[in-house]
């Protein structure tokens, strides 16, 4: 995400004319889009990262939630060993 966040911002700059972006060769902004690229395509769906880290924090939410539940019901939380 942050490849893509500053390939964006130096495209602007260098569109926008601004200082020394506006000499900035074309290469910085296309290797780092091709990086998001190949991060988004190949390196994050062969390691599942996105998928481990939703699955995470769905789990989290849910372990909350039953927390929840059960202090409303006036459970004890249960001793796990």
């Amino acid at each position: 995400m942050w490849l893509m966040i500053v390939a964006v911002v130096l495209l602007g700059l260098k569109l926008g004319g601004v200082g020394p972006f506006a000499t900035l060769s074309w290469w910085w902004i296309g290797s780092l889009l091709g990086g998001a690229f190949v991060w988004w395509e190949i390196v994050d769906p062969m390691f599942a990262i996105s998928q481990r880290r939703a699955m995470r924090q769905m789990g989290e939410r849910r372990d909350a939630r039953v927390e929840r539940q059960r202090t409303k019901l006036g459970l004890r939380r249960r001793n796990r060993r």
